[in-house]
């Protein structure tokens, strides 16, 4: 599974809580020896995100599950530009783009108060879902008018 930190935003995985973060990872792995030799996600997707233990853990499913919806959102989005013209797929395109641009600072300014906090990152996933899979229904919506 691939993770992509975008600009401007604090990936949970990151300083501050980097290290603290790796340290929990290493605890889960055992040994460095073992963590050396396989990719940290595989480890994380062997998560029971039903039952988290720990904060690691809940902050790795709250990052999986968003990841999952922003997965969800690309077919959907994908799906739905296939069946445009040209000038629909352009505006389309324009609308998406304005819209990830308003859904992350949307997010952004809904947690400002939990900046530096150890649940900012958590806080931050979870509104990203929530816009994510709000928007993927509207795509959703289009498609299915078609």
């Amino acid at each position: 599974m691939k993770i992509e930190f975008r600009k401007h935003r604090s990936p949970f995985w990151s300083i501050p809580y980097g290290i603290a973060s790796f340290h929990a990872l290493l605890s889960i792995c055992g040994t460095t020896s073992v963590c050396a030799q396989s990719p940290i996600f595989p480890i994380a997707q062997q998560i029971n995100c039903d039952r988290p233990q720990g904060d690691v853990e809940v902050r790795a499913c709250i990052r999986l599950n968003y990841e999952a919806s922003d997965k969800r959102l690309n077919e959907v989005y994908k799906q739905l530009i296939s069946h445009l013209s040209g000038e629909e797929r352009a505006l389309l395109s324009e609308a998406q783009i304005g819209w990830i641009k308003l859904r992350d600072k949307t997010c952004e300014f809904e947690v400002y108060k939990s900046r530096g906090g150890t649940g900012y990152g958590g806080f931050l996933n979870q509104c990203l879902e929530r816009l994510t899979k709000q928007r993927t229904a509207e795509l959703e919506k289009y498609l299915k008018d078609r």
